[in-house]
């Protein structure tokens, strides 16, 4: 993506337009100062010189407003009176003693004026029409038909030699030196707008993987990069480390690398991490870590950045340019400004997912809160009735936890409500979703599960329990539905789960039922051998991590 032409215009043409009315100006006025100081006037009146400058004026300050009218008035404006310039400033040359006066000089001027204020393009064509105009006023007294002013105004090889490397080296240095800041200018000028672009873009971003995103596309743009990465890692509270890669090549979408092996140690991603600074390395030993994302690009820019004490990361991208180079020096400085904003960008956005997360997470025990629970069942009813899956729900009730509250104290009774949290999460498949419902209820959701799974289920979650530290034996009474033979709806399939908990506490608790099934599935009658707490080891809840209770889009995923 490229900034649009009018924004990468260093000074607009109105502007230009100005400053060369106040060039013609002293164009005129400088002449007017040599006739004077000269004093070899002969019999001529300051009219033959006065004259024209005023109509010369008067010609720039006309085109300069007709150049309000469109762009082709505008190029007259900017082109024509700088060629009656050269013309008047020949004429004044002949007057106040051709190549021996004054107005040499201030042709001079004029052609660094014209450069510096036009293009180089310009300054060369108006240093060739003074040289032609010299030339035709020169040859013009050699042959008679300019009456001759004296020595200077006839044609001398030598001086006119002289006149020319002056207007020329003047012309070709001012062009190349402006040429060159010009450049440099634009070149910033471009940068301040794609950072403009990049912020904007990081503003809008809302996951980690959109902001990794902006950035690649930045350093492909501004870092004339071939081919870039982002790699960064994030601590999400008690649950493990979550890493992003993504790469990007130019032309080509984004790819999000799953399979890539962490940077290892003596890598340059370790490397450059632990000593939070750039480095643009020569890549002379293998790096598997580079080699696999990078394509074993013999060169490497590194920048580290850190995520405001939730993680680090860094952007590795190719690096083509000469090393030392203005080019390298440059883009690796603009680079640096830009992961910055990003670091910037992924803390945001990961204290919103961690601002979502506690919304959607019990306090207490570290599982899904009620509110969860309710949008994941919506969710999953409406993909079993387009798929046609399989879909259990378990509610369970601990037995008996108000007497334990009443007995130990209500710290106890919220040791215990963490570690069947905790404990429940541990035995539960990866999909299932675990709830806190309220209480001393908690409710599994099952997406996949068939009556025969759910049953499994009840089972694992009996035996865990026991398992679970606190002040006496904690069992639990299970209510199982399945959709859509239970409940086609959401509050349907609770309520056929809620019927069959209720049932299982009046047949005497510590057992698991099917809605519309008489009897216990579980528990009761000993069929599953759970009856005996010799063979179950006791779970330590404080060694059991509590993971994020909703598998939702992590920042970086």
């Amino acid at each position: 993506m490229t900034a649009p032409a009018q924004s990468m215009e260093m000074v607009p043409l109105a502007d230009r337009l100005r400053w060369l009315l106040v060039v013609r100006i002293g164009v005129v006025a400088l002449p007017l100062v040599a006739w004077f100081v000269t004093g070899d006037r002969s019999d001529r009146s300051v009219a033959v010189l006065a004259v024209p400058g005023l109509l010369l004026l008067l010609t720039g300050l006309l085109l300069q407003w007709r150049s309000r009218r469109g762009r082709r008035w505008a190029v007259a404006a900017m082109t024509v009176p700088i060629t009656l310039d050269a013309v008047y400033l020949g004429w004044a040359s002949y007057l106040t003693g051709g190549l021996s006066g004054p107005v040499v000089y201030v042709i001079a001027l004029h052609v660094l004026a014209v450069t510096l204020v036009g293009s180089f393009r310009t300054g060369v064509k108006m240093a060739f029409w003074h040289s032609l105009v010299i030339m035709s006023l020169l040859e013009a007294v050699t042959t008679g038909v300019l009456p001759s002013g004296g020595p200077g105004t006839e044609f001398h090889g030598l001086r006119y030699g002289v006149f020319l490397a002056v207007v020329w080296v003047t012309a070709v240095t001012t062009a190349v030196l402006a040429g060159v800041n010009e450049r440099e200018l634009r070149r910033r000028r471009y940068d301040e707008a794609v950072l403009r672009r990049l912020s904007a873009a990081l503003h809008e971003a809302e996951t980690g993987v959109e902001v990794a995103e902006a950035l690649l596309d930045f350093t492909l743009d501004a870092g004339d990069a071939t081919l870039a990465a982002v790699q960064c890692r994030l601590a999400a509270g008690d649950s493990e480390a979550s890493t992003l890669l993504a790469r990007k090549r130019q032309d080509e979408p984004l790819e999000v690398l799953r399979d890539v092996a962490e940077p290892g140690p003596g890598s340059l991603v370790e490397a450059v991490t632990a000593a939070g600074t750039t480095m643009l390395a020569a890549m002379r030993a293998p790096d598997p870590w580079v080699d696999d994302v990078l394509d074993g690009a013999p060169r490497v820019v590194a920048v580290p950045f850190a995520i405001e004490g939730q993680g680090t990361g860094a952007l590795v991208f190719q690096n083509d340019a000469r090393a030392g180079s203005r080019i390298e020096q440059r883009r690796v400085a603009v680079v640096e400004q830009a992961v910055a904003h990003t670091a910037t960008a992924l803390a945001r956005v990961a204290l919103l997912e961690q601002l979502q997360r506690s919304a959607l997470t019990d306090g207490l025990t570290g599982v899904a809160n009620r509110r969860a629970f309710d949008v994941a069942l919506t969710r999953e009813i409406a993909l079993a009735g387009r798929t046609d899956a399989a879909l259990a729900v378990i509610i369970l009730d601990l037995d008996k936890f108000k007497s334990l509250n009443d007995t130990y104290g209500h710290l106890a009774g919220d040791d215990v409500l963490r570690g069947v949290g905790a404990a429940l999460r541990q035995c539960t498949r990866q999909g299932d979703l675990v709830a806190r419902y309220g209480g001393e209820e908690f409710v599994l959701l099952l997406p996949g599960a068939t009556e025969e799974d759910a049953i499994s289920a009840a089972r694992r979650v009996r035996s865990v329990l026991r398992g679970v530290e606190g002040p006496r034996t904690i069992t639990a009474s299970l209510g199982i539905a399945r959709w859509p033979v239970h409940g086609a709806t959401g509050p349907e399939l609770l309520a056929a789960a809620d019927s069959a908990l209720y049932a299982a506490k009046e047949g005497g608790r510590d057992q698991a039922r099917v809605a519309g099934r008489e009897g216990p599935v579980t528990g009761g009658d000993g069929e599953d051998g759970l009856d005996s707490w010799d063979d179950v080891r006791p779970l330590d809840v404080r060694a059991v991590p509590v993971p994020p209770p909703l598998r939702s889009a992590s920042v970086i995923g």
